[in-house]
């Protein structure tokens, strides 16, 4: 069986709708949608937003379904200028960052996921995949600069919220471990201040929303307009998950059900 791990439901919802996955199975605080996605047995989840909505949720997930694999996948931002909006990233490596001075950025490296070399897409099918380093940070990076900045020193190609958390658990725990993320952002773009402060404990506040709405007008715009972004690249990510998820032979798949 398979698991694969988002943060939120504007993640999970492309997903489903390409999945069979109807049976809803509540674990302690968790909705997950089981079934089939690809021709292979899967449990779906969105966790949370952030490292520690991440490590509960991973940790529940294996502790629940012991699966064969886990992905962790959703949106994430560029952090390198080939790095389009829709386009794919499969991690390489998992990146955590660890301290951002401005002229000295460290990192740990947490986990290195099962071979991506098993993964075959055409491009002419419209969406490119890339494959390198993704890397895992406490809250947004917002601003163009600080991400070209990132990804000179670091080397990654995407950046998001919750990946080192998932890999950081698979890896204590033994479990093959994918990662994949759709682009949202690119590395030339701001996004407004205000995001990092719509989130409360991995979860997305809408008081916080409308009032910084309300505040400046603008910020809905930002919001609408990511929002485009989100599902068109969401759209992307299911194509491409169905696709590798159909790929990927693992040995117990075929002896171990749902």
């Amino acid at each position: 069986m398979i698991a694969i791990l988002v943060a939120v439901r504007q993640e999970l919802r492309p997903i489903l709708h390409r999945a069979d996955a109807n049976h809803v199975v509540r674990q302690e605080h968790l909705d997950f949608h089981e079934g089939t996605l690809g021709g292979q047995s899967v449990a779906l989840l969105a966790l949370g937003i952030g490292k520690e909505c991440a490590r509960i949720a991973a940790e529940m997930t294996i502790r629940c379904y012991r699966p064969d694999l886990v992905i962790s996948s959703g949106f994430g931002g560029g952090l390198q200028p080939d790095i389009r909006r829709g386009d794919i990233v499969v991690g390489t490596e998992i990146l955590e960052l660890r301290k951002d001075q401005g002229d000295q950025i460290t990192w740990n490296t947490t986990h290195k996921p099962l071979r991506p070399a098993r993964i075959r897409w055409d491009d002419d099918l419209g969406i490119h995949v890339h494959y390198g380093k993704i890397l895992t940070t406490d809250e947004m990076v917002l601003r163009a600069s600080n991400k070209a900045r990132i990804g000179r020193a670091t080397g990654a190609l995407a950046v998001d919220m919750e990946t080192s958390a998932v890999a950081a658990v698979c890896a204590a725990r033994k479990t093959d471990f994918l990662a994949v993320r759709g682009i949202t952002d690119m590395v030339d773009e701001d996004l407004p201040n205000e995001f990092n402060d719509f989130f409360v404990l991995g979860q997305l506040r809408a008081n916080r929303v409308f009032s910084s709405c309300a505040r400046d007008p603008r910020v809905l715009a930002d919001l609408a307009r990511l929002g485009y972004r989100a599902k068109h690249s969401g759209a992307k990510l299911a194509r491409f998950l169905e696709t590798a998820v159909g790929q990927l032979h693992l040995p117990a798949l075929a002896t171990r059900n749902l």
